[in-house]
């Protein structure tokens, strides 16, 4: 989702009535709650109600992403300072409140967001009932919207900076090295889907698109096939014909970061300027994108997040499986599904998907494979008066075994209220 702009929010009117019942004095609101607090970041001003290990593993990766879209924009000209400051929620209802009450906007559908409003601006997202790989996800791409703010305000098209932020929202992040240029195996799907069926939108209208129209067209439900062809016209123009465009396309972010309107930009750096030129890069575009093969190692992190919040479903019910083939099993036989809410949309992924439980063959690959062990991560000591800790055994540790250019490992820690929360690393094969 871009920077969304928005008039300041009025509170609710509130009347003084003396002979009104007592009531309950609120909780404080979450602002009043994080006052004061200081989170550990290089570059952000964070204010956060998670867990101090979780939102010092997020300020690492926005640390870690601000270095990655700064070094691929440092040859533009900034035209207004950072705006850095960054909310994380663990509620969905504190980050809607707080939207709507400190900065007038609307959060209901988001998961996570840039936002410009007359009462400030920020990067906003909340962690409940979402899975990690989402997460990361929400946040490299919005972050990348806030970064590109300083560069272009609203001049960067509508498609190229969703695009860019959808291609940086796919990085893979290990051990502080970004790995960008991954191809999610759903998007890729999409995308090469509505080019078969004749439905993509022509590379003229997506030069040409307004902030309005692309909103429309979300709110008719077109939104998720926008941000999969908006990301696929980012990875062709980085990689397409061995990186042919490249140059091109640094001289398209120059014009547009001058205020040159988006069309004659792009004329001005690739030379296509009438329809047939249009036309002909369209077609090697589609071409590129045919011939694209989704990332073994991005299909694999998907797989993690799904295992873990399935492994995290089955512990509810007092169930601890001991292999992946248990695991599987019992997801299926309890209809377990992880709903995940994208900027294209929102849609289900079911433990009856064959892809979940293997990884895609490359070169690299080949017979890679889910392996499962007993979890052995250290409990917390339970403190004095804790309710509902949970004093069993650590949950089912899960990695991969050929993956590259690493293995994934998932490992369990348990949190501040005694919940096993898992942990994605990546590992020397």
């Amino acid at each position: 989702m871009a920077a969304i702009i928005a008039p300041a929010f009025p509170g609710p009117a509130v009347a003084s009535d003396s002979s009104a019942p007592a009531q309950v004095v609120p909780q404080a609101s979450w602002w009043d709650r994080t006052e004061g607090t200081v989170r550990p970041s290089r570059f952000y001003a964070i204010r956060s109600d998670l867990d101090r290990t979780v939102t010092a593993r997020y300020a690492a990766l926005l640390d870690t992403m601000y270095g990655e879209y700064t070094s691929r924009l440092e040859h533009l000209p900034r035209r207004q300072p950072d705006v850095l400051a960054v909310y994380m929620f663990a509620r969905q209802q504190d980050y809607l409140n707080t939207l709507r009450s400190r900065f007038g906007i609307d959060g209901t559908g988001s998961g996570g967001m840039f936002f410009v409003s007359p009462n400030g601006a920020g990067l906003a997202f909340f962690t409940e009932r979402v899975p990690e790989e989402q997460v990361r996800h929400t946040i490299q791409h919005e972050g990348f919207h806030q970064v590109a703010w300083s560069f272009f305000v609203n001049d960067l098209p509508i498609w190229v900076n969703e695009g860019m932020a959808e291609f940086f929202g796919m990085a893979e992040v290990l051990d502080g090295d970004v790995v960008i240029g991954q191809v999610d195996a759903t998007a890729l799907r999409s995308i090469q889907e509505a080019i078969k069926a004749g439905k993509h939108l022509p590379l003229a209208s997506m030069l040409n698109m307004s902030h309005e129209a692309w909103g429309a067209n979300v709110r008719g439900g077109d939104a998720r096939l926008q941000y999969d062809q908006a990301w696929s016209m980012i990875q062709f123009l980085a990689y397409g014909e061995g990186g042919k465009y490249q140059r091109n396309f640094n001289q398209y972010l120059q014009h547009l970061n001058a205020g040159v309107p988006s069309l004659r930009a792009f004329g001005l750096a690739f030379g296509a300027t009438d329809q047939s030129m249009v036309d002909a890069f369209e077609a090697k575009w589609k071409a590129f994108v045919q011939g694209l093969q989704a990332s073994s190692f991005t299909s694999a992190m998907k797989s993690a997040s799904f295992m873990a919040a399935g492994v995290q479903f089955l512990r509810g019910k007092g169930i601890m499986p001991a292999s992946v083939d248990e695991l599987r099993t019992a997801l299926v036989e309890h209809g377990f599904e992880q709903r995940i809410r994208t900027h294209g949309g929102e849609f289900a992924i079911k433990a009856t998907a064959p892809m979940l439980w293997s990884i895609p063959d490359d070169p690299q690959t080949k017979d890679a494979a889910w392996t499962a062990s007993k979890g052995k991560a250290k409990k917390r000591k339970k403190p004095k008066g804790a309710q509902d800790w949970d004093d069993g055994p650590p949950p089912l540790d899960l990695r991969t075994k050929g993956l590259r250019p690493n293995e994934l490992l998932v490992t369990w820690t348990q949190d501040e209220r005694g919940e096993w929360q898992p942990r994605l690393d990546a590992v020397k094969p």
